[in-house]
């Protein structure tokens, strides 16, 4: 795993003691509307191993913030390997950085932003392309992903703790950086679980992973829950291997939720993806039972929403996540195989 610098470490811990603050007495806010930004922070030089030095990043994405004073959770939307649109160069490696044409993976997932900050959440999702890029020597998520993860959340904390705007909305005062929910798709599921494991994750509340590779890492003692598609070609039904290894762990006391969404498949849930008609399905998925994309992803907001709802913000669970309650076969309208653990 990749650390921050110092001051970002400072900057990050300071804001978690000012929100736990603020936090005791806030009222919680009316959730009933939102505001959706995208944001564009600049060019920064991350340090990465390598002989050309530094990478360049650009430290934007999308963020919601709920209406009304706050201060509310926050959940980290975190977009996978989908490629970045960059062009072939000498020897059929990527160029980067594409500022002017790369593929904004980060805006596919702006639907489900937008759908955790009507339910009284800070969402944010950055775009993670530099850290999956082949184009500055060999790929390397491990060390820029979490790099690039604490960058934002260190700009986050400054924001919430002093003000500026340069997120496009006000967070002084509004977030509550001791009370994080991350969801991961894809490898951004492995990477999340990693993050909630390590020294940067002590205020990760909850995991949200979505189709997500399984990199044999157990979840972290923490809520989670696990969206699979049945016609998922690219990670399959491998994340289920998390809900096994949870249930096998002794001294376990969150619980975990695993969905199985028959006719979904991996890129579906992001609208970029799905634009461009991005279909993994195997042939074996027949189209007459196949989910269309919207579907798809008007499932995934309410999933989200509910969840982190319920894990953030203490709001009464659905069936589904309710651990007692008996298994249903249908979530939000849709066919669903729910297991738990």
């Amino acid at each position: 795993m990749g650390s921050s610098p110092p001051g970002f470490v400072r900057c990050w811990v300071a804001a978690l003691v000012a929100a736990g603050l603020a936090a005791a007495t806030a009222p919680v806010a009316s959730a009933a509307t939102a505001e959706v930004h995208d944001y564009d922070l600049g060019r920064i030089d991350m340090p990465t191993p390598g002989p050309r030095g530094p990478i360049p990043v650009r430290l934007w994405g999308t963020i919601g913030m709920p209406v009304g004073p706050g201060p509310h959770p926050l959940v980290l939307v975190l977009h996978g390997r989908h490629g970045d649109n960059c062009p072939v160069g000498p020897g059929d490696a990527e160029v980067w950085p594409c500022f002017g044409r790369e593929r904004r993976n980060d805006l596919g997932l702006r639907h489900v932003v937008r759908a955790l900050a009507a339910r009284g959440l800070v969402a944010l999702a950055p775009d993670l392309n530099a850290a999956f890029t082949a184009g500055w020597g060999e790929p390397d998520d491990v060390r820029r992903w979490p790099r690039i993860v604490n960058r934002v959340l260190a700009r986050v904390a400054r924001e919430a703790r002093r003000g500026g705007g340069d997120f496009g909305v006000d967070l002084q005062g509004r977030v509550r950086l001791d009370r994080i929910g991350l969801l991961g798709h894809s490898i951004s599921g492995h990477r999340a679980v990693r993050f909630a494991r390590g020294p940067h994750g002590a205020s990760v509340r909850a995991l949200f992973l979505l189709a997500p590779v399984f990199g044999r890492v157990a979840l972290p003692d923490l809520p989670a829950a696990v969206v699979l598609g049945s016609c998922d070609g690219d990670t399959g039904t491998r994340g289920r291997r998390y809900l096994e290894l949870a249930r096998r762990a002794t001294g376990r006391r969150r619980r975990v939720f695993l969905a199985r969404l028959p006719g979904a498949n991996h890129n579906y849930y992001n609208r970029t993806l799905a634009r461009l008609g991005h279909d993994d399905a195997p042939r074996r998925c027949r189209r007459r039972g196949r989910l269309r994309p919207r579907v798809q992803q008007r499932w995934l907001e309410r999933a989200a929403a509910d969840f982190f709802a319920a894990t953030l913000r203490r709001e009464p669970r659905p069936a589904w996540l309710r651990p007692g309650a008996p298994l249903p076969r249908r979530v939000y309208g849709l066919r669903v195989r729910v297991r738990r653990g």
